[in-house]
């Protein structure tokens, strides 16, 4: 059973920061050291110094920050527990607008093991260690983690829609992308009593944020351990979340391309026979022409089958690459649902990095040996100009594929999705208050 519950968020002051678009930032995950000097620089409050703070001790820094930003007034705590209706407008990768709606509430923490809220993707220990001690140190959610549910009818957008008819916004800013965001407190009964009603038999999928999902998970844990005396009701078994519905026509999922480095050294014509012992070998030349076709076809390719296309480093061809026999992922991964053995990204991982490139499960998870890139023609020019050995083209699974595979209860090999655009922060923050309990009602 999902547990939904209003929360009293912490915005950014309007009547300090007039221009919100120079304070907020992408996911801490997809920014880059570049982009993370820019942000910087836009202000002195942008919440990049929060997710991801480039001082020497980070995690007492943004503890210190935090806490000086509400005692300057930066940020205000509302008042009154709200849902925060949020309509993302953006323009997707061929310049049509479309809107994605969504809205933020707390939900109770549940362990995957219960199945009400499942993850669809591996994680690295690492980031959790380093979103656990952030936590620890500032005790909030800086930023959303992005869930999925799956309603046809659109009861809860339909509401929320209704409800914010001719209201303005809290919050309305532009991002860098072209994008827009608008935010509206919803503090109505009714309304909130609606949402927990509907979402209450809806498992979710995690979308985007597992690593945070996890580190709630460890906090909760750590303070439930510290404390011995617990109820459930306290505000550190709960996570913030922004809520998508999977059925709303502005989801937009793009896919995660790999470039992958230090693997075992394979003469040419070996390489080329193993491939050819399992694909059957579609060649494009190097060119700029031959890169528009190629990636053509993979796109048109990937609405019925799963082909994946692939650049090696001195090879004048890209290669599409279409499985032989069903058979082959079959025996190599039998202990796999057929949704998952299906995907292109499974066969990716398990038959060619792994069976032929030599790659193995454990360095695969480190991050030393694969890149990931949603820019397809910076992954291919990437292989020939750096030090890369292969690159690897996908296209997006669909959101039936991903939800047949989580309510198997099976995960994703990492980076699998990429949710478009990315759900900004800096619109909200949820302050742990580790005495707080939260309401039934």
């Amino acid at each position: 059973m999902v547990r939904i519950a209003p929360f009293r968020g912490i915005l950014y002051n309007q009547k300090k920061i007039r221009d919100l678009s120079k304070v907020i930032a992408p996911p801490y995950d997809v920014i880059t050291p570049e982009e993370q000097e820019r942000l910087y620089r836009k202000s002195p409050y942008n919440v990049v110094r929060l997710i991801l703070n480039q001082e020497p001790n980070p995690y007492e820094s943004v503890a210190r920050l935090l806490d000086g930003w509400r005692t300057e007034g930066i940020f205000v705590r509302d008042e009154a527990p709200a849902l925060y209706f949020l309509s993302h407008r953006f323009p997707d990768k061929e310049g049509k607008e479309q809107e994605r709606l969504g809205f933020i509430a707390l939900t109770q923490l549940e362990d995957f093991s219960t199945g009400t809220i499942r993850p669809h993707e591996k994680t690295l220990e690492g980031p959790k260690e380093d979103r656990l001690r952030l936590m620890l140190a500032c005790h909030a959610n800086l930023s959303p983690i992005f869930a999925l549910y799956s309603h046809p009818k659109q009861t809860i957008n339909n509401a929320l829609t209704e409800q914010v008819e001719g209201v303005s916004p809290n919050i309305e800013v532009k991002e860098d992308g072209g994008g827009t965001c608008a935010l509206w407190r919803i503090t109505d009964p009714e309304i909130i009593r609606l949402v927990k009603r509907e979402m209450k038999e809806q498992p979710l999928l995690i979308a985007d944020g597992h690593h945070r999902y996890e580190a709630a998970l460890n906090y909760r844990n750590h303070l439930r351990e510290e404390r011995g005396n617990w109820k459930g009701q306290e505000a550190f078994n709960f996570v913030m979340m922004y809520f998508a519905n999977m059925n709303d026509d502005g989801l937009v999922i793009l896919p995660t391309h790999r470039l992958v480095r230090s693997f075992p050294p394979i003469p040419f014509q070996k390489l080329e026979e193993e491939l050819q012992r399992y694909f059957y070998l579609e060649p494009y030349p190097k060119t700029p022409e031959g890169q528009r076709w190629f990636l053509r076809a993979l796109k048109s390719g990937g609405k019925k089958r799963h082909p994946i296309g692939a650049s090696f480093k001195r090879d004048p061809r890209y290669l599409i690459l279409r499985l032989k026999n069903k058979r082959f992922m079959q025996r190599l991964a039998n202990n796999l649902s057929g949704p998952l053995r299906d995907l292109d990204v499974t066969t990716l991982h398990l038959l060619i990095l792994e069976h032929i490139l030599g790659v193995t499960p454990e360095e695969q998870t480190k991050g030393e040996v694969i890149s990931y890139s949603q820019d397809d023609e910076r992954v291919l020019k990437a292989v020939d100009k750096e030090d890369y050995q292969a690159a690897f083209i996908l296209n997006p699974p669909k959101p039936e594929e991903i939800m047949a595979i989580v309510q198997s209860g099976e995960k994703m090999p990492q980076k699998s999705t990429y949710f478009y655009p990315k759900l900004i922060s800096g619109l909200v923050i949820n302050k742990i208050d580790t005495d707080e309990e939260i309401g039934e009602d």
